[in-house]
């Protein structure tokens, strides 16, 4: 009898344990799904999310497995392209993008966004025989290919002023029609130039005009008003910065660029 009645204390307690020990955390973050981060990201935006063996990779990507990983969160990476990125954020399909965002007031109208966590440069990549130099003004009256809803995009008036826009749905498709002359010059973050200079060396691509993006800082976006999500963002980037994780994944996914003066987080400057 003590023993049955030992047996269903046990039914009791063992259900009740398991419950206490189930992660919690994930509601507490304020994710779309309990214990996951659903992010998505431009597979062809080398080297901030790219697939590589059938991989989904890159700085980004790296980053944000760090990210998930402190907070206890498998990460759950859907492609698309980058034009879809902030309005899949914004519709609640996703918990957040990725792939070197840059914060813009404009942007943020739409979602909101966590502390920056990446600074770069921006530049135009030429094939040998283009009629583009290092002087802004020979991109007057020259097809220049952007990718849709980037920064390049939103500020090719200002920075390549005379230019006429071909806007891409992601960095490939732009990347073709500069391979076959139908764009003079491609304006992407320089970074992807290295990319593609790295994966097509026999091409001769050049990067010219380069142009400091530093204050408009990266950032990750997340729903209008998701202030869990972005302050376990915001503690967690400060935290693998901390540890040095950051600067790990940095070096590693570019190679060859200098060591950074400052790390993140970084601010957008007024008036971007």
């Amino acid at each position: 009898m003590r023993f049955r009645h030992f047996l269903s204390l046990v039914a009791i307690v063992v259900p009740l344990s398991l419950t206490a020990a189930a992660p919690a955390h994930a509601d507490d973050v304020g994710t779309l799904t309990p214990g996951k981060l659903i992010a998505g990201v431009d597979a062809n935006n080398k080297p901030y999310s790219y697939i590589d063996n059938g991989t989904m990779t890159g700085f980004d990507v790296e980053l944000l497995r760090a990210i998930a990983a402190k907070l206890g969160l498998s990460a759950d990476f859907r492609a698309q392209d980058f034009s879809g990125l902030l309005p899949s954020v914004a519709n609640q399909q996703i918990d957040l993008a990725a792939g070197s965002i840059s914060i813009t007031k404009d942007r943020l109208k739409m979602v909101d966004f966590s502390e920056g966590y990446l600074t770069g440069l921006l530049s135009v990549a030429t094939l040998p025989d283009s009629p583009i130099s290092s002087d802004p003004a020979s991109v007057k009256g020259k097809r220049i290919g952007v990718v849709q809803g980037t920064i390049e995009d939103t500020y090719s008036d200002s920075y390549l002023p005379g230019a006429l826009i071909v806007r891409f749905p992601n960095l490939n498709a732009g990347f073709l029609s500069l391979r076959s002359k139908y764009i003079d010059g491609y304006f992407v973050d320089k970074t992807l130039v290295a990319g593609l200079q790295s994966k097509y060396p026999q091409l001769s691509i050049a990067d010219k005009l380069d142009i400091s993006a530093v204050n408009l800082p990266a950032g990750f976006p997340v729903h209008k008003g998701n202030a869990k999500l972005e302050a376990a963002l915001n503690r967690t980037l400060d935290q693998l910065v901390a540890d040095g994780t950051w600067l790990k994944l940095y070096e590693k996914f570019h190679p060859g660029y200098p060591k950074p003066t400052s790390l993140p987080p970084y601010a957008m400057k007024t008036g971007s």
